[in-house]
């Protein structure tokens, strides 16, 4: 009779456990979405206001105000990535692919961050294949690079590559920083913990944690070796796949400075949010495109009159009184057919939304909005 009582006990405190985790992931994704919108708006204009701005100190201060606002956006993903790594509602897409499909875009994007923290940063090539999610693996060495800038503040770091036991190879991640300390490493990949870093920069701790999350859902393993007063490296060591040479490689869309590709492309813009509208308008208007913009399905289809035909509809997912972006561009399919490319923007990464998105054959761009990916992707479809 004891054991069934605390049986019943453990169930019941099991129970329990998951209604509040459940409760908590969509409070968060709940108030995530709603953090989101406001700074996605404020990233647009101040986006806008880069390009305009003529004046080098007006440039400098808008330039702030975007590196701010991604600081707030990237913190609030963290979270949202916490939460889905504790309900374990990580969509795995593993394939095999060239490494340097993943490391050239990283190399891109960490280049330019380098130029402007002074930090000597250099990739080595690799030819390797690997088998794994190439989102999911590009999101952790993200999280290791930025890492290693932010506590190397003109230091260097480096990214390379390198066959380990057979069938394996191991991505890494060298800073010549201030090192992290023997008591402190184990802790290191824990949630909130910056392995007593003393920086005042922005960041909660989680980067590593996330890194650590996602390595253990892939079947990866993650490592890290630091000398107090030399530097780190930290690693992660997954499959090696066999290359395929008849396969297409993903390439980065090379993005014309001044944005000559959209002259006059055709974009229609929904959300629910007007702030959210004004800015998009600024930012695609300045790019060259004609644009014309709606907050429901009702004014969709209005600005659809007139035998002005959108080549690209760009909509939010969540719209007011329960109504999606979903229905938006199927509504616009029925009265233009399949003459237009359509986009849901959303903070939102529900594997049931993703699949409603991909099989009606619309694609997918994650919230915060980037403007540099928002224009590589229309240079994609225009």
């Amino acid at each position: 009779m004891e054991l069934e009582k605390l049986n019943k006990q453990l169930v019941t405190a099991t129970q329990r456990s998951e209604r509040e985790s459940q409760s908590k992931s969509r409070f968060l994704a709940a108030v995530s979405h709603d953090l989101m919108q406001p700074l996605n708006a404020a990233r647009l204009f101040a986006s806008s206001l880069s390009e305009v701005a003529k004046e080098a100190e007006v440039q400098k201060l808008a330039h702030h105000i975007e590196s701010a606002l991604g600081a707030a956006e990237d913190l609030i993903s963290d979270l949202l990535d916490i939460s889905r790594l504790e309900s374990g509602k990580i969509d795995l897409h593993p394939h095999s692919f060239a490494i340097m499909d993943v490391l050239s875009n990283l190399n891109a994007e960490f280049s330019a961050l380098a130029a402007k923290q002074g930090v000597q940063f250099s990739l080595v090539p690799s030819l390797l294949w690997v088998h794994s999610d190439p989102k999911l693996l590009r999101r952790v060495i993200q999280n290791f690079l930025t890492n290693a800038f932010r506590y190397n503040p003109n230091g260097k770091v480096i990214l390379g590559v390198r066959r380990v036991a057979t069938g394996q190879v191991r991505i890494d991640v060298w800073d010549n920083g201030i090192g992290i300390e023997q008591d402190k490493q184990q802790e290191i990949f824990e949630e909130f913990n910056r392995g007593g870093q003393v920086r005042s920069d922005q960041g909660l701790g989680l980067g590593l944690a996330i890194s650590k999350g996602i390595a253990h859902v892939l079947g990866h393993h993650i490592s890290m070796r630091s000398w107090p007063g030399q530097g780190s490296v930290f690693s992660i060591t997954l499959d090696r796949a066999q290359p395929m040479p008849s396969s297409l490689t993903q390439t980065v869309a090379m993005v014309n400075e001044k944005g000559s590709e959209l002259q006059h492309l055709r974009v229609l813009c929904v959300d629910n949010e007007p702030d959210i509208l004004v800015g998009m308008r600024d930012l695609l208007e300045r790019w060259g495109c004609e644009v014309k913009t709606a907050t429901d399905i009702h004014g969709s289809l209005k600005a659809l009159e007139g035998q002005w035909i959108p080549d690209v509809i760009l909509s939010d997912y969540r719209l007011d009184n329960g109504r999606t972006g979903l229905e938006v561009l199927q509504q616009c399919r029925l009265r233009l057919g399949d003459c237009f490319a359509g986009v849901i923007i959303s903070a939102d990464r529900n594997p049931d939304i993703l699949d409603g998105i991909e099989s009606s054959g619309f694609r997918f761009m994650a919230k915060p909005i980037k403007p540099l990916k928002l224009r590589a992707l229309l240079n994609s479809l225009s």
